[in-house]
């Protein structure tokens, strides 16, 4: 693929998903039949993706004292490579920001406002300063990135935060990072969260809404290498 990589994952290799026992551990078999517990940093539902059988890419993450021995990467959807970590949106987030954003640069990140913390804060091309929080999705259904896939009452006390700062002046912004390539656009998840939706349509005119895919790629010597995808409208009503 052409273009940099917004970010690289080293190591990776391929195993099948046995069962999840809990919410931040998956047990692998590896394709040489051994069996591994890696770690899942995402305490999601994730019904869609980790089914028994299903491919994992996973890093191998020993260190003295851990519990797992490894970290998941990304799953398999079908052919499709969806990353599978709540940390990379963030991550992804100061090298998507030129596309996303042009001519905004991050300054700072974790800033406190109004009682909780925003992701970023970012300078604007007219030297002002903007307030950017960052939302990760991986649930697509016909062609639909949805967010959340569970209740999330700290989505909905960050957005309240992000208005209030709004209506004092501040330029704030939510991005919504689509971790994998098949979606046309966002919309809020109505059946899991109907108040993140109303809140989300009802402050439409005051926060900043953007969305962006990405294409994870599993290369040659286990390279997990992390594309920009495309810009894709989000549906605050929708």
């Amino acid at each position: 693929m052409s273009g940099n990589p917004l970010l690289v994952v080293d190591g990776v290799r391929e195993a099948r998903l046995l069962r999840r026992p809990n919410r931040f551990t998956v047990e692998l078999e590896t394709v040489e039949g051994a069996a591994l517990a890696c770690h899942l940093h995402d305490p999601g539902r994730l019904r869609h993706l980790l089914r028994p059988g299903a491919r994992v890419l996973y890093r191998p993450a020993w260190r003295p004292g851990r519990r797992t021995s490894c970290d998941v990467a990304a799953v398999y959807d079908g052919d499709v490579v969806v990353l599978e970590d709540t940390r990379l949106p963030n991550r992804l987030l100061p090298a998507a920001l030129p596309l996303l954003l042009p001519g905004y640069r991050v300054e700072a990140s974790e800033a406190p406002i109004n009682g909780t913390r925003v992701d970023f804060v970012a300078s604007t091309p007219r030297g002002g300063l903007a307030l950017i929080e960052v939302k990760g999705t991986n649930l697509v259904e016909s062609g639909v990135a949805l967010f959340p896939d569970a209740p999330s009452r700290r989505a909905r006390r960050q957005l309240e935060a992000l208005a209030v700062a709004a209506g004092s002046g501040s330029e704030s912004h939510v991005v919504f990072t689509i971790l994998r390539p098949d979606a046309g656009r966002l919309a809020p998840h109505r059946r899991v969260d109907p108040e993140f939706s109303r809140l989300l349509c009802g402050l439409r005119g005051r926060l900043r809404y953007h969305a962006y895919t990405v294409k994870p790629l599993l290369e040659p010597g286990g390279r997990l290498a992390v594309y920009m995808g495309r810009v894709v409208p989000v549906e605050p009503c929708g």
